[in-house]
């Protein structure tokens, strides 16, 4: 990819200026506040777009330093370019409420999508982000000894991913290992929830039980006092209607009777002895007694079995109306008894129904539910692609490693002037430097050396990452802490590189350098835009 020219419509301290760009080095001076980082940001911006940020970081991101005060509709520029043989034009509006993108190739003129990728795949594949660890290099002067190191071994585990998602294999394994910790929690709570309820069923369903038996204990022993009851008050009734005595006719009158008979027959056997005055007088008044006494017996006989009658009728009567009484308030208490254990069955029915639907969902609780399972599911998957990642990211790195190395090498040897004869990160990350086949810990070299080596690392990266098309490399006050030696030998190497090379720079020194090697260049100066 080469940039052929570019048109700043209105970005920053820049407005309305077309500048031009050639294959190899372009050298962009000027003094400070000149406009070159500016220049540089929209580089970065035209390639890769630039996106206003939100809350308290949209005061210091880039979109609101380069934002126009005065016109800030009017946020837009061009770029020309070439791919391959093919030339195209890019053009684009930053303003966040009327954001466009206008992609065309000039030769057929096709209009191609950004939105749907073309620009990326032009860039081959490149995002953002993985430009800015490797081709965007700014200077590194503030991170030395120690500190570099460490940027150099989170650079390797960025560089390892291997995408272009802008995501580094350590911050999606972190993602994923979050996400699977939340998914974690999130079951764990379930899990504390179905334990919580399934106590409150299991508590609920024993005291269910307990009214059941006590409410089936109620029935039994009410069903049998209530026929208890009714047999005795039937024995009763039986009892107080067959108590009724018998009527015996009176005999005393007939036994005077008799006597008087027994006294005439007496009389008649000893009429010889009597006189016969004294005889029929005797015989008349006994049979006078006898007939009489047996007539008032008889009479009064009658009229007793009479009343008797009268009052057994009576009786008759009034324990029927007893019986009556009985049966209604049998009928009564029959009536409340029935209700009563209508609304005891009823009851019964209801709780037993209850415990029935209580065991259901005792069960329904034990078992995984489907949002469950797929949660233990989504933990395991989160699980096993964060060891995919680890696994693939250090199959890369295990493929990559030994053309890293040798590149780092490279390019170490030719910015020193061979001074070390092998730069190499390990398996672990680790910077290991050898010079004359013994090894020097890093935070023993200078704070120029460790740049050059930092500049070795990303350039090496750089062309694993950017193998589909070759990619500008910008370089921003860049050798600020290296020497004239450095310098040059630092300049020869890029001058034989077939990216094309943007080294902003507020020093004549590099200008001057690559005038005394007779290296091609092309110098833009800012002051002439200003």
């Amino acid at each position: 990819m080469q940039i052929k020219e570019a048109d700043i419509f209105q970005f920053g301290k820049l407005q309305n200026k077309n500048i031009s760009f050639e294959p190899g080095m372009n050298v962009i001076y000027g003094k400070n506040e000149a406009g070159k980082s500016t220049l540089h940001s929209f580089l970065c911006a035209m390639l890769f777009g630039m996106e206003k940020g939100r809350g308290r970081s949209s005061v210091t991101d880039a979109y609101s330093q380069y934002e126009p005060w005065h016109a800030p509709s009017f946020y837009a520029g061009a770029l020309k370019f070439t791919v391959g043989q093919q030339k195209f034009y890019l053009e684009r509006n930053f303003y966040s409420k009327e954001k466009t993108d206008y992609l065309r190739n000039e030769l057929d003129g096709e209009e191609l999508s950004v939105g749907f990728g073309d620009l990326t795949m032009l860039l081959g594949g490149v995002s953002k982000d993985s430009y800015a660890s490797t081709y965007d290099i700014t200077q590194a002067g503030a991170a030395t000894g120690n500190q570099m190191v460490k940027i150099l071994a989170e650079y390797l585990a960025q560089a390892s991913d291997g995408s272009d998602s802008g995501v580094t294999v350590a911050e999606a394994a972190a993602s994923l290992n979050a996400r699977k910790r939340e998914l974690q929690q999130e079951q764990r709570r379930a899990d504390e929830e179905r334990e919580a309820r399934l106590k409150e069923l299991r508590l609920e369903k024993e005291l269910l039980e307990q009214e059941c038996e006590g409410i089936r204990a109620s029935i039994e022993k009410y069903e049998a006092h209530y026929a208890d009851d009714e047999s005795g008050m039937h024995a009763k009734y039986h009892e107080q209607t067959g108590s009724t005595e018998d009527w015996q006719p009176e005999k005393t009158g007939y036994i005077l009777s008799f006597f008087a008979i027994l006294i005439a027959i007496l009389l008649f056997n000893f009429k010889v002895y009597i006189t016969p005055a004294l005889f029929w007088t005797g015989e008349l008044a006994a049979l006078a007694i006898a007939l009489f006494s047996a007539i008032r017996q008889y009479k009064k006989n009658q009229n007793r079995a009479k009343l008797q009658a009268a009052s057994m009728q009576a009786e008759q009567l009034r324990k029927l109306r007893e019986q009556e009484v009985m049966e209604a308030q049998m009928q009564q208490k029959k009536r409340l008894a029935d209700q009563m254990l209508t609304e005891w069955k009823d009851s019964l029915w209801e709780k037993e129904n209850r415990l029935f639907n209580l065991e259901e969902e005792i069960t329904r609780q034990g078992v995984q539910s489907w949002a469950e399972h797929q949660r233990a599911e989504d933990i395991q998957a989160l699980e096993l692609a964060a060891q995919e990642i680890t696994r693939i990211s250090q199959s890369f790195y295990e493929d990559m490693q030994d053309e890293l190395n040798a590149e780092i090498s490279r390019y170490v040897s030719l910015f020193t002037a061979g001074a070390y004869d092998s730069v190499r990160l390990d398996e672990q990350g680790q910077l290991q430097i050898l010079t004359e086949g013994r090894e020097v810990r890093p935070e023993l070299l200078s704070c120029g050396t460790l740049e050059q080596i930092y500049l070795a690392l990303r350039l090496a990266v750089g062309k694993v990452v950017t193998k589909e098309e070759t990619l500008p490399i910008l370089l921003d006050e860049a050798f600020a802490m290296y020497d004239d030696d450095r310098l040059a030998q630092t300049l020869q190497t890029l001058s034989t590189l077939q990216n094309q090379i943007f080294l902003f720079t507020c020093q004549k020194r590099e200008v001057e350098m690559l005038k005394k090697m007779k290296l091609d260049y092309n110098l833009i100066e800012m002051e002439a835009y200003h």
